[in-house]
């Protein structure tokens, strides 16, 4: 792009005030033309050019507040006469002064490569004209960036995209190099949920770059039936898993169901050593392993003593289930479990039986193991998902259901179970990108988890399996970034999700709601306590209030979009999903 056309296009922007005094590299004082008091100024774009180390700037920024000031009208006779007049002709308005509070969000110095990102390293002379960003100026400025640039909004207070730029988290071009962790934070009906998803369809533009999505409410599930014309932005295949579809394979974990299940206390086991005892004693049953002798016959039947080696897809029958039974009423292996005689014989005597009731508590804690009785097509083991679809060429969107609407009366499903579930995928994903990266690669894979302050709440939980679930997340925050792995939370506030999470997040993104109380406390220790930002941002509207179409409004801090490298924080309203957001971001590419 030339000169000239940058030059063109800043001569016939709408100029609305000068720079005046006092002014700083942080915030600067803009007085108002007469010919612009009557504009929506507040949250709009605005643009001045100047001079620095001998190249001309252009400087970005968005205003945050107008004050009115009339010195006039501040005297106390003039007090009295307005108190019994209303005017007082000359000096009432057109004494009055407009004074706007700008905040510079982007500098782009032009040089013989073209233009770059700067800083605002001094401050431009009063008198320096300030004007209405245009498309034209803006599409001048980012012409480098025009294949990278996505849009989820409109600047806040005015009519021009917004231009944002969301990077996959490899090496190659048009990645990052790692990964970012992202919170998006807002109350309820604040829009961000949708915002998560216009988000999650401009990463899926990378064609490398995988995405899950731990989804509590179907909210996720829906995506590939919502608009015929997502396809032409969608360039993945979605498939979406139910949680209970996923299939375990750790022995670990099945130790840990079966003695959560209550199956061991059915049969005379009550102490929790002793019931750890048990399953492990179970399990080296199932796995044919006595004593650490491996038993290589499937099935042998040897007088009343019945050795087994079981594939996990077959631990649900009633034959294994039976043969489980005859192996526990063994001395020898009660002796492993129980020393005293008489716990012995309390156990074997409630093993004599038929025991219907027990084989379905056995059979609900096996099937979580199994494929058998389930389509292969919706149910897959953790570590085969994760693997075929971050060691593919192209990346995939997996949904993970949570809503958990049709879970099979056939399995044991707790709330217990559910997190152990959930624990052990996460903590499958984490090994497998610390795996790949010490073969020298990326996973390239973001994790999007709505409603996060349900499985990373602030406060400890009751429940250990959750508490489980939180100290992986945290973990993970901590260290993968470098691996690849990023991280995007939805929450409706700040105060519900564990903080060391929060600290970690590299993108911020925040919805209506978060204005007062400990909410607004945390929120300026975010921004570095910015003053004019705040008073910005406590001026969205609550979209539920909204008549018509519903706004809503956001403001962003961290990487989030060419306009945002100095820091300071850009807000903008979102685009209408999903037909205004198809259409702009396929017309405008």
């Amino acid at each position: 792009m030339s000169n000239n056309d940058i030059g063109n296009s800043f001569d016939h922007a709408e100029r609305i005030g000068v720079i005046g005094s006092p002014s700083s590299t942080h915030s600067l004082s803009i007085d108002i033309l007469a010919s612009a008091v009557d504009k929506r100024l507040v949250g709009g774009l605005f643009v001045f050019k100047f001079i620095q180390d001998g190249h001309d700037h252009y400087a970005l920024g968005q205003i945050t507040e107008i004050r009115l000031k009339n010195v006039w009208s501040e005297d106390p006779t003039m007090r009295i006469l307005i108190r019994h007049k209303g005017r007082v002709e000359p000096i009432t308005e057109r004494q009055d002064t407009h004074t706007a509070l700008m905040f510079v969000s982007a500098v782009f110095a032009n040089t013989k490569n073209g233009f770059e990102p700067s800083m605002l390293g001094t401050v431009p002379p009063t008198g320096t004209s300030v004007k209405l960003v245009n498309e034209s100026i803006m599409q001048n400025l980012l012409a480098r960036y025009r294949r990278e640039v996505f849009y989820l909004g409109y600047v806040y207070g005015a009519n021009i995209l917004l231009p944002m730029w969301f990077k996959h988290f490899g090496n190659e071009e048009g990645g990052a190099g790692e990964a970012y962790h992202i919170g998006i934070f807002g109350k309820t009906g604040s829009g961000k949920s949708v915002l998560a998803k216009m988000m999650l369809l401009a990463y899926a533009k990378h064609r490398q770059l995988t995405i899950f999505v731990l989804d509590p409410q179907g909210e996720f599930a829906k995506l590939k039936d919502e608009h015929p014309m997502l396809g032409t932005l969608l360039m993945k295949k979605i498939k979406v898993y139910n949680l209970h579809n996923l299939i375990l394979t750790s022995n670990e974990l099945f130790k840990k169901i079966l003695v959560m299940s209550g199956f061991l206390e059915r049969i005379g086991i009550y102490h929790e050593d002793n019931k750890a005892r048990a399953a492990a004693q179970i399990d080296l049953i199932l796995r044919g392993k006595i004593n650490g002798t491996r038993i290589t016959k499937n099935w042998e039947q040897n007088g009343s003593k019945t050795n087994i080696k079981q594939s996990p897809n077959k631990w649900y029958r009633r034959e294994t289930f039976d043969a489980i039974i005859e192996k526990l009423k063994e001395e020898k292996i009660l002796l492993r479990i129980y020393g005293g005689m008489e716990y012995r014989d309390r156990v074997r005597s409630l093993l004599e039986g038929n025991h219907e009731e027990l084989y379905d508590l056995w059979a609900k804690v096996a099937n979580l193991f199994t494929f058998d009785g389930k389509s292969k097509i919706e149910s897959v083991t953790i570590d085969d998902l994760i693997k075929s679809v971050t060691e593919a060429a192209k990346g995939h969107i997996i949904i993970i259901d949570l809503s958990e609407t049709d879970v099979p009366s056939n399995i044991l499903w707790t709330d217990e179970v559910r997190m152990l579930v959930i624990n052990e995928f996460l903590s499958s994903l984490k090994e497998h990108a610390q795996q790949v990266y010490k073969q020298g690669k990326m996973l390239n894979t973001l994790v999007v988890i709505d409603e996060a302050h349900r499985l990373a709440p602030r406060e400890k939980p009751d429940n250990p399996e959750l508490e489980r679930v939180k100290n992986t997340l945290k973990d993970a925050v901590r260290t993968t970034r470098k691996f690849g792995l990023g991280w995007m939370f939805i929450s409706q506030t700040l105060s519900s999700l564990d903080k060391e999470i929060i600290d970690q997040i590299r993108i911020y993104i925040f919805g209506f709601g978060l204005a007062y109380g400990s909410e607004l406390y945390a929120l300026k220790e975010i921004i570095g306590g910015n003053e004019e930002a705040i008073r910005l941002y406590q001026t969205f509207k609550d979209p539920q209030s909204v008549l018509g179409y519903k706004e809503y409004s956001f403001m962003s801090i961290g990487p989030i979009s060419p306009l945002s490298f100095s820091g300071a924080p850009l807000f903008f309203k979102a685009l209408h999903y999903p037909n205004e957001f198809i259409e702009k971001n396929t017309t405008k590419r």
